[in-house]
């Protein structure tokens, strides 16, 4: 009897963790995006090249705009379409400490070594669509998986996809 509420509030967590959705959605509250039909990609710096990353984003975020009902248009266009990777780095440590003490004498023994670890650099895709006449972002979706330079080519575009994909399951 003493094992089933730990056991219980743990279960508990792990299924209320399995629901935390794989993307942060925000949007403006009075906007209305039903009625978008036309999208233009935002256009990053045109004097270098895009990164393989940001091309297989374009290309995942055309193939979710286009299962949305959306199609390109450059002239005059319902929403523009930004999206970048947001650079994140944590830092994954560890210390070891030991102590030992007595109570007679106040005689005592410690040690301790220094943080060790090494910091991890991540990126989150961030999604955003942009009113062309305001310039307001009236939309935003952030993935919650991040994306590590380790990581393989094949993986990266599978990671991407998946990312957008989950990020248009919530699109109006």
């Amino acid at each position: 009897m003493r094992f089933i509420a730990p056991t219980l509030g743990l279960l508990v967590s792990l299924l209320l963790t399995a629901c935390v959705s794989p993307v942060v959605i925000d949007r403006q509250s009075d906007t209305n995006l039903a009625h978008l039909q036309t999208y233009r990609f935002v256009s990053q710096d045109e004097d270098r090249p895009r990164e393989l990353d940001d091309q297989r984003a374009r290309s995942a975020l055309a193939l979710a705009l286009a299962d949305k009902g959306l199609h390109p248009d450059e002239n005059q266009p319902d929403v523009e379409v930004k999206h970048f990777f947001k650079r994140q780095q944590r830092f994954d440590g560890s210390t070891l400490q030991f102590g030992f003490g007595f109570t007679r004498n106040n005689v005592g023994l410690g040690a301790s070594t220094p943080t060790e670890g090494e910091i991890t650099e991540e990126y989150k895709l961030v999604v955003q669509l942009i009113d062309p006449q305001s310039n307001n972002v009236l939309w935003q979706a952030t993935s919650r998986d991040q994306l590590y330079d380790e990581m393989s080519s094949a993986r990266r575009e599978a990671h991407i996809q998946r990312a957008v994909q989950d990020m248009f399951k919530r699109f109006p």
